[in-house]
């Protein structure tokens, strides 16, 4: 039971950082002690099926290692694969001017997004933050965010992950009926045992998913992985169907739970 302990750790890091780092976030806060919190551990495997998630985990591993420039570029490879904790960290960094000069729209702009499946964990954040913009700030932050949420957004980027995520699992399903083997880059368990783990050129790591309870226990993880990452993006309302709308719009229906 240990290894899936382990695994279950590994694959729902982001989801811990959004019940733990991010829980009661009211306000623009520090996004370097929000990445401090999230397991820098990334399997590479995981990469092909939650492309946002491994690209988000990856960006707090590059954070501490200090390759602040590179972290950067893959909290938008996150943001592209719709992850929400992304374009919060993003949001924050361009609001405060963290690593760069303060772009106040911007970084409302990327509030806005991170906040469009009404996450109680983004959204209070972004009403205050938008709150403080003076009126040319928000005509910019409208412009951003219409221009942004056409390669960001859920119905783009939650659509895209979406579509992935739902066709490597089918994969893996099938994999397990059939009783083949699928190859998870990254996710070995300890001393080698159980789920027939292997060394790879250069040390690399990889567990063989073969059918059975061991094969459908990784699944129903990587399952529960997914349902945490893709939460709200089926049937919401982000701002407006069929007419864009200005952000200020959005901030009065913030969640009632926001404190």
């Amino acid at each position: 039971m240990k290894i899936f302990r382990t695994l279950s750790f590994v694959l729902m890091a982001t989801a811990s950082v959004g019940a733990s780092a991010m829980a009661n976030t009211a306000q623009p806060a520090d996004p370097r002690a929000l990445l401090r919190k999230v397991n820098a551990y990334c399997p590479g495997g995981i990469e092909r099926i939650l492309p946002g998630e491994y690209y988000f985990c990856a960006a707090a591993r590059d954070f501490g290692k200090n390759h602040d420039a590179r972290a950067r570029e893959r909290l938008r490879d996150a943001a592209y694969w719709a992850s929400k904790p992304a374009q919060y960290v993003l949001g924050l960094m361009y609001f405060n001017g963290d690593d760069g000069p303060i772009n106040r729209p911007l970084g409302v702009a990327w509030l806005a997004l991170a906040s469009e499946r009404h996450d109680p964990r983004f959204e209070p954040a972004f009403a205050k933050a938008y709150l403080q913009l003076s009126p040319a700030e928000k005509a910019q932050a409208d412009a951003y965010w219409v221009d942004m949420r056409e390669k960001y957004g859920d119905r783009t980027a939650g659509t895209r992950a979406h579509r992935i995520y739902l066709a490597e699992m089918r994969n893996l399903q099938a994999a397990l009926m059939f009783g083949g083997s699928v190859f998870i880059d990254g996710i070995a368990p300890p001393n080698g045992d159980s789920v027939g783990s292997f060394n790879g050129p250069g040390g690399a790591r990889a567990s063989s998913v073969g059918s059975g309870s061991t094969g459908f226990t990784i699944q129903r993880l990587i399952g529960k992985s997914g349902d945490d990452f893709f939460r709200g993006l089926n049937g919401t309302v982000t701002v407006g169907d069929a007419e864009m709308v200005p952000l200020g719009n959005v901030v009065t229906k913030a969640s009632p739970k926001a404190d």
